[in-house]
């Protein structure tokens, strides 16, 4: 099953959540077309916070991580947007703080949490 993303408009964010499996042959085309759809509903919102979910059974390749980071601003997010990650697996959380770890060298507010409370409480303080 490729990826999925469900956008959820709250008041004060946006919550998107990705379930399925990555496409193995294009990984990075795959990310980049669904990470994209988040910006353009943050735009059309005028919301800036972002709760992101991941159901996903493993996390991007390392190379293909830097990229879609290196992209986030050409996809459309902007310096300005908040992005809080929840990874509930305990193994694959420590190895999406190495996604976060990039996003906040590129210039945005980033954090990965386990639980959505922990993701909530930090993204909606400010």
């Amino acid at each position: 099953m490729p990826i999925s993303l469900k956008l959820t408009i709250h008041d004060d964010y946006l919550e998107a959540e990705f379930d399925g499996s990555r496409d193995t042959v294009d990984e990075l085309g795959e990310t980049l077309e669904i990470w994209s759809e988040i910006p353009l509903a943050c735009e059309k919102h005028g919301l800036t916070k972002i709760l992101a979910i991941s159901k996903l059974d493993r996390r991007l390749k390392l190379d293909n991580t830097f990229v879609l980071t290196d992209k986030m601003n050409d996809i459309g997010f902007k310096p300005h947007y908040k992005l809080s990650g929840v990874i509930h697996d305990e193994k694959l959380h420590l190895e999406y703080e190495v996604m976060a770890t990039f996003i906040r060298n590129f210039g945005f507010q980033c954090e990965i949490f386990t639980t959505e409370k922990e993701a909530k409480k930090w993204l909606l303080d400010s």
